[in-house]
């Protein structure tokens, strides 16, 4: 029996098999397949994969929050959204299975965005910025914060597409003396003249805001008015009509300290820093690449060409020790 057990296993088949079933425990035994991470059809679900998910839901990711949120929820909540995710995870791995992310723009750009957005957790400790810095990059940058001139004032407003120029200009200049003689305060602006396209009063408006509303002629004026709250000044035209003005703060355009715009130029200093960072890292990425072609960058092709020769360098050397070799060897 056991000379028949000897040479059954001297069989190359029988050894074979033999082989195999010991391959098959040991990999089993020792490399097990832990959540179905080979089966295709198999989705995993546990607490830190739906806390994954919900932060991708909420667009917030702060785990500690999405995991205090997850623990929050109700029975029903949580059946809800592990239904959301297997809905989610079954239409995907389908969309792969159908090849459906191959050759698709739109999927390429998102990858990109993603691996931009990674590349900018990995710099931001790049892009701190120093007190001295900060000081020098508003130095350099100062008239990127000049504080426009700003202007407040109130109107009192004619329509000439109701009364014509003439009687517009006259009902003004009438106005204008009773409203100094009785020494009309701003907020009695709205008792005269008729009503206005947009605002009856404007607060601390810059030059841009004022002509946008009056045009550049009035708004010219206006801020070349002295403030007074006791003055009524006029009559100015705009394209609407024929205008009365009270200016109560005229402020003129001016270089703020640092301490007034810091947040501003921090933010300003910290975007130069990770764009400079950023373009560093892609050039590293970029270096790792042969660009070839006809329309490759000339800086890429000449880098190619060297890395080409180089290669081609190699295999002559490779060639002409093998030469060498069998010289010798011919010549035992």
């Amino acid at each position: 029996m056991f000379s028949r057990l000897g040479k059954a296993l001297q069989e190359p088949l029988v050894q074979f098999i033999t082989i195999g079933v010991v391959l098959f425990y040991l990999v089993e035994t020792f490399l097990p397949n832990e959540g179905g991470v080979d089966n295709p059809y198999a989705i995993e679900v546990n607490e830190p994969v739906l806390i994954k998910f919900l932060q991708y839901q909420k667009k917030s990711f702060n785990a500690a929050a999405a995991d205090a949120h997850w623990q929050g929820l109700t029975a029903d909540a949580k059946e809800a959204l592990v239904n959301d995710f297997v809905r989610d995870e079954v239409l995907y791995r389908e969309a792969l299975n159908l090849g459906l992310d191959e050759d698709d723009q739109i999927i390429r750009r998102r990858l990109i965005q993603k691996l931009d957005y990674v590349t900018r957790g990995f710099i931001t400790d790049v892009a701190k910025v120093s007190e001295g810095e900060l000081e020098q990059f508003f130095a350099d940058n100062k008239d990127d914060y000049k504080i426009d001139a700003s202007v407040t004032f109130t109107h009192v407003f004619f329509d000439v597409s109701k009364h014509g120029d003439e009687s517009a200009m006259a009902f003004a200049q009438e106005t204008l003396q009773q409203l100094n003689d009785n020494k009309a305060p701003f907020e009695n602006a709205p008792n005269f003249g008729d009503r206005f396209l947009f605002h009856r009063n404007y607060v601390d408006r810059t030059p841009a805001f004022v002509q946008s509303h009056f045009g550049d002629k009035l708004a010219e004026n206006v801020f070349a008015l002295p403030a007074s709250n006791q003055q009524w000044q006029g009559p100015f035209v705009s394209k609407y009509g024929v205008h009365l003005v009270m200016v109560t703060k005229n402020l003129p355009s001016r270089m703020p300290e640092l301490e007034e715009v810091a947040g501003l130029v921090l933010e300003g200093a910290r975007r130069l820093k990770l764009d400079a960072a950023r373009r560093d890292a892609l050039e590293k990425m970029i270096s790792k690449y042969s660009i070839e072609g006809d329309l490759a960058p000339e800086e890429k092709a000449e880098q190619a060409q060297q890395a080409q020769q180089a290669k081609n360098n190699k295999s002559q050397v490779i060639e002409d020790s093998a030469s060498k070799i069998g010289e010798a060897e011919n010549v035992q």
